[in-house]
């Protein structure tokens, strides 16, 4: 089992420090993250006590690493950003996360039209199953936080969130007031765009890696949203307004000004 082979490899879990963070200590490891800026003091407020609330009800488990306790605010913080308007609750399909110091190499076995297999090796630095644990590379955790169109942490919660509908199929569970023809129109219509584009070789605004599967769509382009919605908005902007409706959030209105001046953020051909 994959759960048995981390330990194998990583040893036996360290548990995390029981120190809570003060206010001042959370202030700071908010201050810490570039894309958690330019909210209002009330959203701060909000974020905080997500954050807070996900630390004593989540099992946090380190494997051949130790996370301070600021280091554990930070990622707490990145993990309750998408569910700051939709609540604590939509993390409920899951009760562990595993921090490990690098990503796992895993054989992998294909099985082509003709039925022929073949294996390969893949790299993960993140890993989330329905009701299971959410694992984490620490390695790539360290380098999250800026708005540069990638977050472990958020790319993998997207897939919890998901989930939660069931398959991973890029359809999570809507609030009520979404309508979800619109939602699976304006998803797939961007995702065959995407790969009608990678057929004719031509280079993406957003990460490839979307393009292998509507789960990894909803992940990818759930990472973009929040560290880079000017990019997502430009090249979908159908799946940018899906997303504000979704997570009830507006990133590319907290975008770094000083970012935009410097030419951040903006699509180049």
């Amino acid at each position: 089992m994959f759960w048995s082979r981390l330990k194998a490899v990583f040893g036996l879990a360290s548990p995390a420090e029981s120190h809570a963070l003060g206010a001042l200590e959370w202030q700071q490891a908010l201050a810490a993250v570039p894309i958690l800026q330019g909210f209002s003091g009330e959203e701060e407020e909000q974020l905080i006590e997500l954050a807070r609330h996900f630390l004593s009800r989540k099992t946090l488990t380190q494997l051949g690493v130790e996370l301070t306790p600021r280091q554990q605010g930070v990622l707490a913080l990145q993990a309750v950003l998408p569910i700051l308007h939709l609540g604590l609750e939509w993390y409920r399909g899951f009760h562990e996360v595993i921090i490990i110091p690098e990503p796992v190499t895993r054989r992998q076995e294909v099985q082509d039209e003709f039925g022929l297999v073949s294996e390969f090796e893949e790299e993960n630095a993140g890993e989330s199953w329905p009701q299971g644990p959410l694992v984490l590379a620490w390695s790539e955790l360290q380098q999250d936080g800026d708005w540069d169109g990638f977050n472990l942490v958020i790319h993998e919660l997207a897939h919890k969130l998901d989930m939660l509908g069931g398959d991973a199929d890029g359809g999570p569970p809507l609030p009520s007031s979404m309508d979800q023809r619109q939602w699976t129109q304006a998803l797939q219509s961007a995702f065959d765009e995407m790969n009608a584009a990678l057929a004719r070789g031509e280079v993406t605004q957003i990460d490839p890696y979307a393009a292998t599967h509507p789960a990894e769509f909803f992940a990818v382009c759930s990472e973009s949203f929040f560290t880079e919605p000017l990019r997502l908005r430009d090249t979908y902007p159908a799946v940018y307004e899906q997303f504000t409706r979704f997570y009830g959030q507006q990133p590319a209105a907290r975008f770094p000004a000083t970012r935009l001046l410097a030419g951040d953020g903006e699509l180049h051909s």
